[in-house]
């Protein structure tokens, strides 16, 4: 991946004109796993917010192991009402 060049890996919408975009990126030689809310412009482009996270890639198993970790206490949080 050459510098400043970025590859979606998911999007998921959010709902009212938003998402969360997981990309990967490269910047100043490193890679990342950027994690991020965008909004939706008036002429229907995506643009990012400040409201995110870029993980160093060599994070990532780290982050996985952590994310599982969370899965048994996501099951016990009450339901958060549907919009």
């Amino acid at each position: 991946m050459e510098e400043g060049e970025q590859k979606v890996v998911k999007a998921i919408d959010k709902g009212m004109g938003g998402q969360i975009q997981i990309r990967l990126s490269r910047f100043h030689e490193r890679n990342y796993l950027d994690i991020r809310n965008f909004y939706e412009t008036d002429d229907g482009e995506w643009k990012p917010t400040r409201k995110g996270i870029a993980i160093p890639v060599e994070l990532y198993d780290e982050l996985m192991e952590a994310l599982k970790a969370a899965r048994p206490m996501l099951a016990s949080m009450p339901e958060t009402p549907a919009a």
